[in-house]
């Protein structure tokens, strides 16, 4: 089973190849490997244990419940982490809620035994660095781009990027599976609804996007001028 969760990691993170198999094959002896169904909290407003997730596959998004609503912060697709506070800043994170917008496959373990391993094997506390360095700076891109990017740019720059980091290919075409609502995209671009369909229609309109419930799709000249 740790072969498979080896395997898994080394998928879904580059990082990987910077850590012995030696090193990595003691994380996976002591990692959960788990699936969740679209729709179910990973890790929930009421949950208190105190884990790293690794997302091997899939998609969530991170956030926090007011009353019933769920208040969406950021998104992360595989390859990334989430729970991490406590090795990276020595600080146990804030209250949180991950939900899967897809099937996910996760690969977690407990901070107190990820600690210990990395007291036994320093180069997986870099391995954990590195991860939560990128999500970050991927963050901070998306506070930028609110702070200096009109809304229609935001809008079509949130799902070029999208579609450039989940692309498929399929008879010519570059596209991804569509995971969002119109209301999600105007949380997380800091626009509106309203906004968000109107840009939408625009850019179908121009041919630079098809878009479905199933999938998006830019125009080969835009995803080919942004490159």
């Amino acid at each position: 089973m740790r072969l498979t969760k080896y395997w898994f990691l080394e998928e879904a993170f580059d990082m990987v190849k910077s850590v012995s198999m030696g090193d990595m094959l003691s994380l996976c002896e002591l990692m959960v490997m788990k699936t969740y169904k679209k729709g179910s909290e990973i890790h929930g407003r009421f949950d208190e244990s105190n884990r790293i997730y690794f997302l091997t596959m899939g998609h969530v998004k991170i956030g926090n419940w007011r009353d019933d609503r769920f208040l969406l912060k950021y998104t992360l697709g595989k390859g990334n982490i989430f729970g991490e506070s406590k090795i990276v800043s020595g600080e146990n994170p804030l209250p949180y809620s991950a939900i899967a917008m897809t099937d996910c496959l996760v690969c977690f373990i407990e901070v107190n035994k990820m600690e210990k391993l990395i007291e036994q094997f320093p180069k997986l506390h870099n391995f954990i660095l590195k991860i939560a360095g990128l999500k970050l700076r991927k963050i901070e891109t998306r506070l930028e781009d609110i702070l200096y990017k009109d809304a229609p740019s935001r809008i079509h720059d949130f799902l070029f990027d999208y579609v450039k980091e989940n692309a498929e290919e399929e008879d010519s075409r570059t596209f991804a599976r569509n995971i969002f609502s119109h209301n999600e995209i105007a949380k997380l671009t800091l626009t509106s609804r309203q906004t968000v369909n109107n840009v939408i229609s625009q850019l179908r309109e121009s041919g630079d996007l098809v878009y479905s419930t199933k999938e998006i799709e830019m125009s080969p000249q835009d995803l080919s001028f942004k490159k």
